[in-house]
C-alpha cells in the first residue's frame, strides 16, 4: 500500500527535516505502508535541500520544481498528478501530525472514500468539540447550511481516485480557498467521508499561509465562487444558497481586514477614554477569537475591567479569564462588546434574550474612535 504525501514548499527549507522525520515515523509505525513524499517547490529560486533519511525502501522522496511561484492550488495539483499512491494527504509545510496519524486515518476510512480527523489549533484548543461537533454525515446540503468544516486539508486523507477532476482541471490563482473548493466538489459528487475523532493534527501559522490575510482570502473566495458557479453543478435553489453563503463569507473577510487595520491603530488610552465617555467601567467581551483576545490584551492595563468573556465554544477556550456561554445569571456589566464583525444585529438580539446589558459592536467602537482622531 502506497500513501502519497503532497507538500507545497514556499521558502520552507527550515521545515523539510522536521517533515521528513515526522513522516518517516508514520512508516516506522506500520510495516504495510510505503510512503511517497512529494515536495513541490513553489519558490524555485531557493532549491529544496533534503536531509538524509532511513528506510529508503519504504520511504521515497521526490522534489518537483515549479517554473515560478504558481500558488498552493497549482502546487497541489502538480503533486496529485505526479502521485502514484492509492491514498493522498495534502499537508502545509508547517503542519504537525501525530505519529499514529496514518494508521488511525486508514483504520477509520473503512468503506469510505475519504476520512477526516480532529485536531488542535496551535493554542491547544480543539477543532471539533461539544460546542462544534464533528458531523456524522457530510453532504452538499450540510455544506450549504454550515460551510467548510475543516481548518486545513491536513485533517483529510482521500483516495486518489476520489479527488474530483474539476479540482484538478480548474486552477485557482489566489491562495486560500482551494481546500474549500476540494471539499465543495467532494460534497456535490457525494464522496463518502468517514469521521475520525482522534486528535491527530495541529494547525500552525507561520505567516506564509493565507488564514489571516483577509484581503487575500477575499480574493480567493471570489475566485472560488466564480469557478464553482461556472461548473454548473447546482440547481437554482442550491445556487441561491451557495451565493449567499460565499458572498457572506467574502464580506466578512473584507470587514475583518478593516477591523484589523483599525485595531492596529487604536491605543489603550483611546479605548479607555471612549468607555469612560460612555460611563462604561466594566465590560464583557463576546467572541473570544483572534480579535476578542486582542481587545482583551489591549485592555488589560487600563481603567476598564473585563469581567469575563462569552463564547459559543467556551468548552475549548484556554484563557486566564472566565470564558462562559450566554446565561441568564451572567454577572452584570456596563456593556458587552461584540468582537465578530458579521451578524451583529442577530448576535445582539440573542444576547438580549438573556440580559438587558448594553451591547456594542467592537467595529463601531473602533470606527467612532478613528473618526474622532
Amino acid at each position: 500500500m502506497i500513501c502519497s504525501i503532497i507538500v507545497p514548499i514556499y521558502k520552507g527549507n527550515k521545515y523539510i527535516k522536521n517533515l521528513v522525520d515526522m513522516l518517516q515515523q508514520w512508516s516506522d509505525s506500520n510495516d504495510d505502508i510505503r510512503l511517497e513524499i512529494i515536495f513541490v517547490n513553489d519558490f524555485p529560486e531557493q532549491p529544496i535541500v533534503l536531509p538524509q533519511w532511513k528506510n529508503q525502501c519504504r520511504v521515497s522522496i521526490h522534489v518537483l520544481d515549479n517554473q515560478r511561484n504558481m500558488g498552493i492550488h497549482y502546487s497541489r495539483i502538480v503533486g496529485a498528478q505526479y502521485a502514484t499512491g492509492e491514498y493522498i494527504v495534502f499537508l502545509d509545510q508547517d503542519d504537525i501530525l501525530n505519529v499514529d496519524y496514518l494508521t488511525s486515518q486508514l483504520q477509520h476510512l473503512k468503506d469510505g472514500e475519504a476520512v477526516i480527523c480532529n485536531g488542535l489549533y496551535r493554542n491547544g484548543e480543539k477543532i471539533f468539540s461539544l460546542s462544534n461537533p464533528i458531523e456524522k454525515d457530510y453532504s452538499f446540503k450540510e455544506y450549504l447550511d454550515h460551510g467548510y468544516p475543516l481548518v486545513s486539508l491536513g485533517q483529510l486523507l482521500i483516495k486518489r481516485d476520489s479527488i474530483p477532476q474539476e479540482w484538478l482541471n480548474n486552477l485557482m490563482v489566489h491562495n486560500g480557498w482551494d481546500d474549500h473548493f476540494l471539499w465543495a466538489l467532494m460534497m456535490v459528487h457525494n464522496v463518502r467521508v468517514n469521521i475520525n475523532e482522534d486528535i491527530l493534527y495541529v494547525h500552525e501559522e507561520d505567516g506564509n499561509n493565507a488564514s489571516f490575510n483577509w484581503k487575500q482570502m477575499s480574493l480567493s473566495g471570489r475566485n472560488f465562487r466564480d469557478i464553482f458557479l461556472k461548473l454548473n453543478l447546482m440547481g437554482d435553489t442550491e445556487e441561491k444558497q451557495f451565493r449567499y453563503m460565499t458572498d457572506s463569507k467574502i464580506l466578512k473577510y473584507e470587514d475583518y481586514a478593516e477591523l484589523e487595520k483599525l485595531l492596529n491603530k487604536v491605543t489603550s488610552n483611546q479605548l479607555e477614554q471612549y468607555f469612560h465617555s460612555k460611563d462604561i467601567h466594566n465590560i464583557s467581551i463576546y467572541g473570544f477569537g483572534v480579535y476578542g483576545k486582542e481587545l482583551y490584551r489591549i485592555m488589560e492595563n487600563i481603567g476598564v475591567e473585563v469581567e469575563y468573556c462569552i463564547d459559543k465554544r467556551n468548552d475549548i477556550k484556554n484563557a486566564n479569564i472566565p470564558v462562559i456561554s450566554l446565561d441568564e445569571n451572567m454577572r452584570k456589566v456596563d456593556a458587552i462588546v461584540v468582537s465578530p464583525v458579521n451578524s451583529f444585529k442577530e448576535i445582539e438580539k440573542n444576547i438580549k434574550r438573556y440580559c438587558s446589558f448594553e451591547v456594542i459592536s467592537l467595529f463601531d467602537i473602533l470606527r467612532e474612535i478613528n473618526s474622532d482622531s
